[in-house]
């Protein structure tokens, strides 16, 4: 299957943003898995790298070539940036609770314009 071919170019290329986000918990994930003293933190970096590395696998070839399972699977991104950001305004981490604010308005305008070449009939 071919990428999608029209539609502005911020269209075109929106599931770089997914691209991004994955690079950065993939780097948190490496960065974080040496230093773990605990069971528990490593299991976070472990879960980092997991999450990037399926993050990118799908945002390159699903939602590049235009999948609608793919946009849904990102369509997940928000929810659990959403939670995240709702986990740190509840114990008071504000710097982490605006951080997701701004990761999640990234990923609501990414699945934005990955809309339309995601949903649109095959057959044009």
């Amino acid at each position: 299957m071919s990428t999608f071919k029209g539609g502005s170019r911020l269209e075109r290329y929106s599931w770089t943003v997914f691209v991004f986000f994955s690079a950065i918990l993939v780097l948190f994930g490496t960065t974080d898995l040496p230093g773990a003293s605990t069971s528990t933190s490593r299991e976070n970096a472990i879960n980092e790298l997991f999450i990037g590395f399926f993050t990118a696998a799908i945002a390159v070839m699903g939602l590049r070539l235009r999948q609608r399972w793919a946009w849904y699977a990102m369509a997940l991104w928000p929810v659990w940036i959403g939670a995240q950001g709702a986990r740190a305004a509840s114990t008071g981490k504000n710097d982490e609770m605006w951080t997701a604010a701004f990761l999640l308005v990234f990923a609501l305008a990414a699945l934005a314009l990955s809309y339309r070449p995601a949903f649109r009939d095959p057959q044009t």
